[in-house]
């Protein structure tokens, strides 16, 4: 696929329209989202899958595809696969060796979290502690660097910080204690390892350590710590670690756990705000919770919105989503948050819950056009990839919209649209057609 990328002149008054078109937050308390389309995996199922991406500049999605041992690459402006990168040399869907062991069944799997840098490369976690870095221009088929954390489970989670041109990736199963890698995208080295252990500044991670971000308002990077010196099931409060680009760990934010059991996803929102989806166990209300990014404060409280893994905050229209796959009751859904009113619009049922049904726990968001990509396992219940035109017992990524939504390509009518890449410095025109 040849994607297109302009840089355009234009007049103030059309720059500041594109501006809020990417930008303003929605102002529709009562936006439904459904799933509109169906994309089927090349070959195969999906049915094991970890963390989801959108480079909104490229309209490409990445989906870490255990499944399928590759990365999925869709183009969002047609909603339709383009390739696949490192097709089998990830360690796939398998449960670690004996060597690894005791492990979960995860722990050992790959690919894992994904991001693009740059919209030149894409770097994805794979289950034996390695990143491996593929270069999109190229065919893909092998990592053009392939990068050891050290660890012995699986690299996880990423974020980038293109300020000072650092990686952080979480080893988020490591025994006794997580850790995390600080990684140059000019050189391909390891600059630094985080073990949060209680040492050194750091919170004494009993559970893990889980999304990350870096906020270009603050200049640092945050990452989800979902229990912080307590017994290993949640149970006690967690809370967010604050590092800069050196790898120092300034501070750490705790979160009540009466409003915030298990932090673990994370999104970075308008203003100063970060979502954090909780997935732990589940407190009264079975709230999540958007904080201050410069103190950790609780700035909204969402009741009925636990159970996340992965969350995505969309700035197409001001919506933030959440992978609800350990909501309480029978179900799984897409949370849909507004950013704006910082208020709960209506969830969406992804599949059911049980012994054997996979996990609709990924989430990202297209902010050009505006589509909401979740990958629903095969192993699902509730024929919703068929129901949206593709196949249930394959699995699929399912597309949701909304027919209220008043921004983005449709909306405008444009055939351009300026994206803007957070902290890149950089603004570049998408077509829309």
């Amino acid at each position: 696929m040849r994607v297109e990328l302009r840089l355009l002149a234009m007049s103030a008054g059309a720059m500041a329209s594109a501006l809020l078109t990417m930008s303003a937050p929605a102002g529709a308390a009562d936006e439904a989202f459904t799933a509109t389309k169906a994309i089927s995996a090349p070959s195969g199922n999906i049915n094991s899958f970890d963390i989801s991406f959108v480079d909104p500049v490229l309209g490409l999605y990445l989906l870490g595809d255990r499944t399928q041992n590759a990365i999925d690459v869709i183009d969002t402006d047609h909603n339709a696969f383009t390739k696949q990168l490192g097709k089998g040399v990830f360690t796939g869907p398998g449960a670690c060796p004996p060597i690894k062991q005791p492990a979960g069944a995860n722990d050992c799997a790959g690919p894992d979290g994904v991001l693009a840098i740059r919209h030149r490369e894409v770097w994805a976690g794979d289950g034996d502690s390695t990143v491996k870095v593929f270069d999109l221009e190229g065919a893909g088929s092998t990592p053009v660097h392939t990068i050891s954390t050290g660890g012995v489970h699986r690299a996880d989670e990423l974020c980038f910080d293109p300020k000072h041109n650092v990686v952080l990736v979480a080893n988020n199963a490591e025994a006794p204690f997580p850790f995390a890698t600080l990684i140059s995208t000019e050189t391909y080295m390891v600059l630094k390892r985080i073990t949060f252990d209680g040492n050194n500044g750091t919170p004494k991670a009993s559970n893990g350590a889980e999304q990350c971000q870096y906020d270009r308002r603050t200049d640092r990077f945050y990452i989800s710590i979902p229990e912080i010196n307590g017994p290993g099931d949640n149970s006690a409060a967690g809370g967010v670690a604050v590092i800069d680009h050196t790898g120092k760990v300034e501070t750490t934010y705790v979160i009540p756990v009466a409003q915030c059991s298990g932090p673990q996803g994370m999104a970075i929102g308008p203003d100063h705000q970060i979502l954090l989806g909780c997935n732990g166990a589940v407190n009264a209300n079975a709230s999540t919770v958007v904080i201050d990014d410069r103190n950790g404060h609780v700035l909204a409280t969402l009741n009925n919105e636990s159970g996340a893994d992965e969350v995505w905050y969309n700035p197409g229209d001001g919506h933030y989503f959440l992978a609800r796959s350990a909501a309480v009751g029978t179900s799984q859904f897409l949370g849909v948050v507004d950013a704006e009113r910082l208020k709960e619009d209506t969830s969406v049922v992804t599949t059911g819950k049980g012994t054997g049904i996979g996990n609709a726990h990924s989430v990202a968001a297209d902010p050009v056009r505006n589509r909401v990509y979740v990958p629903i396992p095969s192993s699902a219940t509730g024929g919703l990839c068929t129901a949206a035109g593709g196949n249930s017992a394959i699995g699929c990524i399912a597309v949701f919209t909304t027919p209220k939504d008043d921004h983005g390509c449709e909306a405008e009518g444009s055939p351009l649209m300026l994206v803007s890449e957070e902290g890149d410095g950089e603004s570049h025109r998408r077509r829309c057609d």
